[in-house]
């Protein structure tokens, strides 16, 4: 074999040479997005999501899970991870990060009541609360507003220091609704048997897309690639109902979307 063909064999390995590692996936750990099941395998539906399009695309893949945001951070930097799971977007994240045009989970706070109180309150400003107890989780940020109108007094707030308690307080009667991250107080009463007795006002406290980010280091080859039929089977899945059949397995059919 002549010293150009050898050359031109060698320059056709090399993008194949370059990935000695499988495209790497990372994220913290938090139900219902990315958790360990009783069997110690990791589940979710942010899992799911990402095990449908890789098959489709046929990536060979692995997800790591760390256990802080700064570790996470760091891996911004690092050429042998290739993607981020679910971030909202910042500016500072978009220096180093590829945001897809899809996105896949809209992480919404909605204000939790009883059931069959549903109709005696509405939320559409937080005049409405008036008069109502409230209940809130010390060190939470919320929004602004939400402090605002607690110490002017639109409503009665009650304060305690671990949010579980909220739940317990709100299934008693001890005051009349709280806000909550939709998707994660649905998976929580769903584990724990309760999700026929409480409702959510439609209109969120505060509400963000999130999204599957790419790391702009990545030597992954290939990965412009990846990344554009990425989009394009997660729009196929929000179209078709896929998506809809994911979060329905670990949220119930109870569940509003978008």
């Amino acid at each position: 074999m002549s010293s150009l063909k050898r050359w031109l064999i060698l320059l056709l390995w090399l993008p194949v040479m370059g990935s000695a590692h499988n495209f790497k996936i990372v994220g913290i750990e938090g139900a219902p997005l990315r958790y360990y099941d009783e069997n110690r395998e990791l589940v979710g539906i942010d899992v799911e999501v990402i095990e449908t399009i890789m098959k489709r695309l046929e990536v060979t893949y692995e997800i790591e899970i760390v256990n802080s945001s700064t570790r996470l951070k760091h891996l911004w930097h690092d050429p042998d991870v290739d993607m981020i799971l679910t971030y909202s977007y910042k500016k500072e994240r978009a220096k180093y990060l590829y945001y897809p045009k899809q996105s896949h989970v809209t992480l919404s706070w909605n204000f939790f009541l009883l059931k069959e109180n549903l109709g005696k309150f509405s939320f559409e400003t937080l005049n409405d609360l008036e008069g109502l107890r409230v209940g809130a989780t010390q060190g939470f940020s919320y929004t602004k507003e939400f402090w605002e109108a607690a110490d002017s007094g639109v409503f009665i707030l009650d304060l305690v220091v671990k949010n579980e308690l909220n739940m317990n307080k709100l299934l008693r009667g001890r005051f009349d609704t709280y806000a909550n991250s939709r998707i994660d107080t649905l998976f929580q009463a769903r584990q724990g048997g309760y999700l026929d007795e409480i409702a959510f006002l439609e209109k969120p406290l505060k509400e963000k897309e999130y999204f599957n980010t790419f790391v702009k280091v990545s030597d992954y080859p290939y990965i412009k690639s990846i990344r554009r039929r990425y989009d394009n089977e997660l729009k196929k899945m929000q179209d078709n109902g896929e998506l809809k059949i994911i979060y329905d397995k670990y949220l119930g059919s109870y569940e509003s979307y978008r």
